[in-house]
């Protein structure tokens, strides 16, 4: 009777375990859907199966929530390899949800994608960009075209 009762369980722990590791691997974030939304469902997903005894360390389940994001986000990706910090599951949905509010911000000055952003130490800093015009402005006096005019 015992055999059959831990049988049984052991089937429906193997099942729950498919079904949410199934909903993890199946999160893709749409562009214009709230990151903060998608990485707290993701939370939730990697909360339960620790929950169920699954190993899934910190790295891997931010390499997870990194590669649901959409095209919009390759720098930042690219970024965060790049610096290699060792950041949490949590200072990764700030992170994010700062350089969304950014992302925001600059599509509604102009139609850029995403900003380019600076990580260090799971912190945003936007770096400042320089006008066209000061560059056009430089390009055109040091222009051999225009030294001949003058």
């Amino acid at each position: 009777m015992n055999l059959d009762l831990a049988q049984m369980f052991h089937k429906k722990a193997i099942l729950e375990r498919y079904e949410v590791v199934k909903a993890l691997m199946g999160c893709k974030l749409k562009e214009g859907e709230s990151v903060f939304a998608h990485v707290k469902k993701m939370s939730r997903h990697v909360e339960g199966l620790e929950k169920l005894n699954v190993n899934l360390n910190k790295e891997r389940s931010i390499d997870m929530v990194l590669n649901s994001l959409p095209i919009s986000y390759n720098q930042l990706i690219l970024n965060y390899h790049m610096k290699n910090t060792e950041t949490t599951l949590i200072e990764l949905h700030s992170l994010l949800v700062t350089v969304e509010a950014e992302m925001k911000k600059s599509k509604s000055k102009s139609s850029a994608s995403a900003p380019d952003v600076a990580i260090q130490h799971g912190k945003v800093k936007k770096r400042k960009a320089y006008s066209e015009t000061k560059w056009e402005g430089k390009a055109m006096l040091e222009s051999p075209v225009c030294q001949r005019e003058s």
